[in-house]
């Protein structure tokens, strides 16, 4: 729980853990059993994962037995890069796992062109896929800028010509509608502290014609993809909370209308708004001041209560350039004074007015 003198404005780095999941660790924690024992314990251990499966199946639209339980989303992003594609086609603002992931691969890796505000360009995917089959990895949304890509559009592309397309949908997953098989995707990948699960806990979905190459073997566990000892808690932490991650259009009209206000205010005072008019996540926000340092005023906003982020949390603690600004061709100076504000289901309009009166009294002074 948040300490009740903050507000927590960082929920695309990690969403606040649901009060359902929770509420359901006690029981949870009552069953010990390894998953694989085939006495009672285990027994229950494994009814708790299976639950799980189904839950995050009805989440997504997919079928149970083709999601894998991973430690996280970047385990998940492995997987899918690493299944002997010989080239991969990537969207240049892709989270930097996927970047990181498909460097240390042996496959050759190509850029998609993308518009300023972050989009992929269809033409040019059209284009390189024309060079041959290859595995294409776009996310359903983006971490920093909240812009949306076309995903279905693009799967036909890949489909046209061959190809296979991964979708990180880690940080769409409770913001949008996220169906599996209407979006006609062949792999993704999906975290459950991104919806009020805990840490340490993600997964990999894929069609049933897919083939999914393990990338740590040994003990048969996950339908023999990825092996070891599963995390019972953390797997059913992220059932509890696909439960209640649904989308949910009232939901997302009321965290639109305070991010909204949000931009409206900070605009009043100088802020300079990424991708603004570019469809992206109801939650995000991410914008910059020409004249104040995104270390300084994050800082700033830390002591002053508030927690926010400079965009990806996946830096070391650090704030670093961000690669997605800087593929979208923003300035360096901007790039630099770059602030994320991302909201959830714990965001109250009174958090929109102190983190508005807080930064005028700062950027004015």
């Amino acid at each position: 729980m948040l300490n009740d003198s903050r507000i927590y404005l960082d929920y695309n780095a990690t969403s606040l853990i649901r009060d359902e999941v929770i509420i359901s660790f006690e029981e949870i924690l009552k069953n010990y059993g390894n998953p694989s024992s085939v006495h009672s314990e285990g027994r229950s251990a494994n009814t708790l994962i299976n639950n799980s499966r189904q839950n995050l199946a009805k989440l997504i639209n997919s079928k149970s037995e083709n999601i894998v339980f991973t430690s996280g989303g970047t385990e998940a992003i492995d997987i899918a890069l690493n299944q002997s594609s010989d080239r991969i086609l990537i969207n240049p603002t892709e989270h930097i796992a996927v970047h990181d992931t498909a460097g240390k691969s042996y496959s050759i890796i190509e850029e998609i062109k993308i518009n300023s505000n972050g989009v992929v360009d269809l033409n040019n995917l059209e284009k390189l896929m024309k060079n041959g089959p290859c595995t294409v990895a776009v996310m359903m949304a983006n971490n920093e800028t909240g812009v949306i890509q076309p995903i279905k559009k693009i799967s036909k592309i890949v489909h046209d010509y061959g190809g296979i397309i991964f979708c990180d949908a880690v940080q769409a997953l409770g913001k949008l509608e996220v169906d599996f098989d209407d979006l006609d995707v062949d792999i993704m990948s999906i975290s459950s502290h991104k919806i009020g699960g805990i840490s340490g806990t993600g997964a990999l979905i894929f069609k049933s014609e897919i083939k999914i190459k393990p990338r740590i073997s040994g003990g048969g566990q996950e339908f023999n993809i990825r092996g070891g000892t599963q995390n019972v808690l953390g797997i059913s932490a992220f059932g509890e909370a696909a439960k209640v991650s649904h989308f949910n259009e009232e939901e997302d009209k009321r965290i639109n209308q305070l991010r909204d206000e949000f931009e409206r205010r900070v605009t009043e005072i100088g802020a300079e708004i990424f991708s603004k008019n570019e469809k992206r996540l109801s939650n995000t926000s991410y914008f910059a001041f020409k004249e104040n340092k995104a270390e300084t005023m994050i800082m700033k906003l830390d002591l002053g209560g508030f927690s926010v982020s400079s965009g990806s949390a996946c830096s070391s603690g650090k704030v670093s350039e961000s690669h997605v600004l800087k593929a979208m061709g923003i300035k360096p100076d901007l790039i630099h004074n770059a602030i994320r504000v991302s909201l959830g289901w714990g965001s109250k309009p009174n958090h929109i007015d102190k983190v508005c009166e807080y930064l005028e009294s700062q950027i004015r002074n």
